[in-house]
């Protein structure tokens, strides 16, 4: 099979950086506190303004792409999967990556090493624009995948009508449910999953 593996959320716990390095943060600079702990985007979270977001991520994005670690399991169970013949490809819309220029190629070149660092092999990699919201469903249907695995509720929606979709579950897409939608809540439970032939 195909799978497409997401990095923020699914590779990384994006929504536990968030929550130990926003709230004090908001409140330090914006005198914000947490409106809705269980949103995928900051910006709904703090209920903040554009620019408080992009004062967030200025101070943090690098703190972030740099030093976050991959989540437990992920190494292990993606050789695995590879090891059993499937062919893994990263589906990622991190930001500034589409990008034309000196900071796009920078944050690919950031992805790229982040991902050997942390041993994770892989064997195609596409970066989607962030500014388009069926951008993975089309890397989906152009690299026909058969399962994705994603995190981001509007991703899962997208893609479940074409491809099985493995939801890495979090408190921002419990919602998430269809006939082609399977929850995990670690790495060992995706690797479950895939192998028990449940996406059958």
């Amino acid at each position: 099979m195909n799978i497409g593996i997401d990095v923020d959320g699914v590779l990384t716990d994006i929504q536990g950086f968030n929550l130990k390095h926003a709230p004090p943060f908001f409140k330090k600079k914006f005198k914000r506190d947490v409106a809705d702990k269980y949103s995928y985007d900051i910006r709904d979270i703090f209920k903040c303004s554009e620019v408080e977001y992009k004062a967030y991520w200025k101070k943090y994005l690098l703190k972030y792409v740099l030093f976050k670690p991959v989540r437990n399991g992920a190494k292990e169970v993606i050789n695995q999967l590879r090891k059993d013949g499937h062919t893994v490809i990263i589906i990622t819309k991190r930001v500034f990556t589409c990008n034309d220029d000196f900071r796009g190629r920078l944050m690919r070149l950031l992805i790229k090493n982040w991902l050997w660092r942390n041993g994770i092999k892989y064997d195609d990699i596409v970066f989607c624009d962030n500014d388009i919201l069926d951008s993975k469903l089309t890397a989906c249907m152009n690299k026909k995948i058969d399962v994705m695995i994603d995190d981001e509720p509007i991703n899962i929606n997208a893609i479940a009508p074409i491809a099985k979709v493995i939801c890495f579950s979090a408190s921002y897409n419990c919602d998430c449910e269809g006939e082609n939608v399977f929850h995990a809540g670690n790495w060992n439970e995706v690797y479950y999953i895939v192998e028990r032939k449940q996406l059958l």
